[in-house]
């Protein structure tokens, strides 16, 4: 063995731990992300209650629960679970494996470009410790996939370069495999940037040996084809809804993120003082649009080295189609430079606020694959996947010198290091998740093992995943919003009279109902927001004083007891008693049972948004939770109580937004005082506009006041619409958003 080739080993060890370093997957010390986690090792954990299973029958009930995405990532994590890791350690280490395989997968690709091994490993390095990789850890297995994109690729290659090997064949069938049950979206990269690499061999195939061009269609072809059916036989569907191409627009990439890092992401910028400070209120779309897109510096490397290059030009032409291609997508259907969210728009962006159309929203709104592609920011992935494979080129390459080289990847490594902030938190975060235990052993005491629970009131639980299946017991309950929404399409009447996030007026009846009817053992009344607590920081409570209230209502009652913890309270029938059914639970109609009442004078208003009002005063009654500039009723009758000068005529003016957010979409509003109708008005969407505030005026005479000066205020509103058919993660179901009432 060659001196050269003995340092390869030791070489591979120290550069492999720095990406298990700079990605926070180190078992026992370092953990990447919390929420997922969670997420995560509840399904891993569910797998193996139910021997190894590939489906959740812990979460998600009554039918067992197929995860949304991540099952390859899963799989490891539920073996590391079963080999006895911690849940953090086991989803660290499950990371680790794929960051490994994604390594070994980086440095064959840049050994198959010719390069030597030394150079093959800073390649691989550089890789997987790129910012768009690290970055996507909260977004869990879309990190995993992006890190395997130069092993999908390692694949398709060589499955062209010899497409009648059988074994480069199933090689490649293993790699769609592993690609359509990580990740969406960089399923997608990978079949993009397979279709170009295809179509870039075909052009050099010889016409008259058609075998090989042959075999090469069918390789690739069966490959996508096939991942792709068992993945839609997998979670029961072939296709999600798609979202509407102003989220594309939101999602796009601003051009200046491409050049000005975000403040706390990279270490270096920030030391030269070169980032700029941003906040998700200021842009369309999410913090991750600027968070990850910096990728001036690979992209200029890339330039430099397709300028000077004289061989490999074919080579480089092709990643170099894949680089642009990725970028473009990233930019969304509308290019945006210095753009930003004006006050009162949501994230999604009207195409009248970008400079000039990209021509993408044809594939975003047409192609299959395209359409669910929505954060079109993502694509950097693949840009930078490009311009990656072009430095390897150059890596390989002895047409430029080892000082051109040494800048080249000085460079672009002192950009991919992470921020301290970024890396003292996977620290913390490890410690987070292991400390969420606590809530696991608080409960434990309090339900039997296998029995069906309801955690309510029910949110988007990512905690419950975790919660449920280290218990073993079962629950209607489940983070994610695809498979939140899967899972309710099952649940049963008595669990779908429950609204997302609300303590309404039926609250209680239909908490007896569930326990009466027997679609539960128990119900767990929740003080704590169990999406929140799956994220990390103090254990934060929601409507506890209520919650606590209606425990104790519902303990009084002479059929049902209650258990009680700091952050809990199980609610079940008394021993021996069996459900009576539906029928005999009676139902809480009466609008004024929560007789708290706003009180509002002349010349006065009343602002519903989060610090402006009391938020009990709301509860019961059809609304959400205050936010920042209103609150959302998600009934179709909701009310406000309102305490009104007595004895003289009113002019109420009302200041709502009805939820109208596309040209097809309508809706009827009408509104009451005491049961009398006053206004009844219908409002229609406009394309490319938000949904109107509006202010309406209603003349109230004595006659429809009460007497003792405590008025209902009704809104009745046909029909709510939810954004999930938007392509957002909310599953409400709204109507309008009360902004403002007041007494001219």
């Amino acid at each position: 063995m060659s001196a050269h080739r003995m340092y390869v080993f030791p070489a591979a060890i120290l550069m492999l731990a720095m990406v298990f370093v700079v990605n926070g997957t180190i078992p026992g010390l370092l953990t990447p992300t919390t929420a997922q986690a969670f997420w995560t090792t509840g399904f891993a954990q569910s797998f193996i209650n139910n021997g190894f299973s590939i489906f959740a029958h812990n979460i998600g009930a009554p039918e067992p629960a197929a995860i949304a995405f991540g099952l390859a990532g899963a799989l490891p994590t539920a073996a590391f679970l079963k080999l006895g890791l911690p849940a953090a350690d086991a989803y660290a280490a499950a990371f680790a494996l794929w960051l490994t395989v994604a390594f070994g997968g980086a440095y064959k690709l840049t050994r198959r470009l010719g390069g030597e091994p030394l150079a093959a490993l800073i390649s691989a390095t550089l890789w997987c410790t790129a910012p768009v990789v690290w970055f996507h850890h909260s977004y869990s297995m879309l990190a995993l996939g992006m890190a395997l994109l130069p092993f999908y690729f390692y694949c398709s290659v060589r499955v062209l370069d010899n497409p009648t090997s059988l074994a480069n064949f199933l090689l490649f069938q293993l790699a769609c495999l592993v690609a359509a049950f990580m990740d969406g979206y960089t399923y997608m990269m990978f079949a993009v940037a397979t279709g170009f690499a295809l179509l870039f061999s075909l052009m050099q195939d010889r016409i008259h040996k058609p075998l090989i061009p042959a075999a090469k269609l069918f390789s690739i072809g069966a490959g996508l084809l096939i991942s792709y059916i068992l993945y839609a036989l997998f979670v029961g569907r072939s296709q999600f809804v798609p979202s509407p191409i102003d989220f594309f627009r939101g999602w796009g990439a601003n051009l200046e993120f491409f050049f000005i890092a975000t403040k706390r992401i990279l270490l270096l910028p920030d030391l030269l003082g070169i980032s700029d400070a941003r906040t998700s209120q200021e842009y369309f779309g999410d913090s991750s649009v600027f968070k990850s897109s910096f990728s001036i510096v690979i992209i200029l490397a890339a330039i430099y080295i397709a300028a000077t290059a004289k061989n490999d030009r074919k080579t480089i032409a092709l990643f170099g189609v894949i680089a642009l291609f990725g970028f473009y997508m990233s930019l969304g259907p509308s290019v945006k430079l210095w753009v930003y969210r004006p006050e009162g728009l949501d994230q999604a962006m009207p195409k009248s606020y970008g400079l000039f159309s990209t021509g993408s929203a044809f594939l975003s709104e047409h192609f299959p694959g395209f359409k669910n592609m929505r954060a079109s920011y993502r694509w950097v992935a693949l840009g930078v996947f490009g311009c990656w494979a072009i430095v390897a080129v150059m890596l390989s390459s002895a047409r430029w010198s080892p000082m051109q080289k040494a800048i080249v990847l000085l460079a672009v490594a002192a950009f991919n290091i992470p921020s301290i902030n970024i890396m003292l938190g996977y620290y913390g975060t490890r410690i987070e998740v292991m400390s969420r235990n606590a809530v696991v052993e608080e409960l434990a005491p309090l339900v039997k093992k296998r029995e069906t629970i309801a955690f309510l009131p029910f949110r988007n639980d990512f905690f419950v995943n975790y919660l449920a299946s280290k218990l073993d017991i079962r629950t209607y309950n489940i983070g994610g919003d695809k498979n939140l929404a899967a899972a309710q399409e099952s649940w049963p009447e008595t669990m779908q009279r429950f609204s997302q996030d609300e303590i309404d007026p039926d609250f209680v009846s239909n908490v007896r109902a569930l326990l009466e009817n027997e679609d539960a053992n128990a119900v767990v009344i929740t003080y704590i927001d169990m999406l929140a607590t799956a994220h990390g920081g103090p254990l934060k409570d929601v409507f506890k004083d209520e919650l606590q209230s209606i425990a104790k209502q519902l303990d009084q009652d002479p059929r049902l007891f209650a258990s009680y913890s700091d952050h809990f309270a199980v609610i079940r029938l008394n021993p021996g008693l069996k459900g009576m059914g539906k029928a005999s639970v009676a139902r809480i109609n009466d609008p004024r049972i929560n007789r708290k009442a706003i009180k509002l004078d002349r010349g006065t208003s009343i602002s519903f948004e989060a610090g402006g009002i009391n938020p009990e005063l709301m509860l019961h009654r059809g609304w959400s939770r205050l936010e920042g500039n209103g609150i959302w009723s998600t009934r179709d009758v909701s009310n406000v109580l309102l305490e009104l000068p007595m004895q003289q005529d009113l002019n109420l003016r009302i200041e709502f937004t009805p939820f109208i957010p596309r040209s097809v979409d309508h809706q009827k509003v009408q509104l009451l005082m005491n049961g009398t109708p006053v206004l009844e008005r219908t409002y229609v969407g406009q394309d490319g506009k938000p949904s109107p505030r509006v202010t309406e005026s209603v003349m109230l005479p004595r006659s429809v006041l009460s007497e003792d000066g405590i008025n209902v205020l009704e809104f009745k509103v046909a029909p709510l619409l939810s954004p999930t058919e938007l392509g957002f993660h909310d599953v409400r179901s709204l109507g309008v958003m009360l902004h403002k009432v007041s007494i001219q």
